[in-house]
Formats: structure tokens, sequence, C-alpha cells
């Protein structure tokens, strides 16, 4: 009786630990990711910092697309599930046409708020590597 109990608990608590902290909702499945990465310039300087958000434009609530902007102005695309409690980011965007949003950081706290920045035009990821310069509006 006591080897029983031990197995079940044994089993229960390899469950547990297999589900891991999910939040039991059903993730969507990743769309083919392609790898897109590249420059963020206002002016022709590159910007230092921030983050770009890319959203699709046929809208796909179940998965964000983005990137923190480096100190070169350089950045590099992932995409992870909205809903994934755990967070599984992948590199890479899905192919299709995206509105994008540069936010920049405030790093000098006295400085007024920066508003998000969107690009006049769509971006489109394609079905292959992706090399983007984004140029902000002045």
């Amino acid at each position: 009786m006591h080897n029983r109990f031990i197995l079940a608990v044994t089993i229960v608590w390899v469950s547990a630990l297999s589900l891991g902290c999910g939040n039991g909702v059903p993730q969507p499945e990743f769309a083919p990711l392609f790898t897109a990465n590249g420059t963020v310039r206002r002016g022709g300087q590159l910007m230092s910092g921030g983050m770009v958000r890319f959203t699709p434009v046929a809208d796909k609530e179940d998965f964000i697309i983005n990137s923190l902007v480096e100190a070169d102005g350089k950045f590099k695309l992932t995409t992870v599930r909205a809903t994934d409690s755990r967070g599984e980011r992948r590199p890479g965007a899905p192919a299709g046409e995206y509105t994008v949003v540069y936010e920049p950081v405030n790093v000098d706290q006295t400085v007024a708020y920066s508003p998000p920045i969107t690009l006049p035009q769509k971006v489109t990821i394609e079905a292959k590597h992706n090399q983007l310069m984004l140029e902000l509006p002045r």
C-alpha cells in the first residue's frame, strides 16, 4: 500500500513538472518565422536604444513581434505568444505586412515623455532572410 501511495505521488509530481506553470490555455501554433533584423534611423542618424513593435496588418492578436533597439541602432525581431505565461520567444517574424512603432527610451527623468513614433509606411516581412532599414519621420 505504501508503495502505491509513493507511486501515485510521484506520478502527480512528475506530471505537474512536465506541465510547467502554464495557464492551461491552449497555445496557438507558431507560423513559419523568418529572420528579420536591421537598423532604426532618424534623419540618417542611428537611434540609440528603445524598442520596435511590429503589428500585423491582418491582426493576429495571438502573437507579439518586437525587439529592443541596441545602442548601435540595430534590432533582431522575435515572436512570442501573447497568451503564453512561460513566454516562449522565438527568433524571427511571420511573413506579412506590418505597421511598425518605435518606442524611444527616456533615460533622463527630467525630460518630457517621448511618445511612440509610428512609421508612415507599412513594412513587409518576406519568406526569406530580411534586412530592414527603418527610417523614422522627423
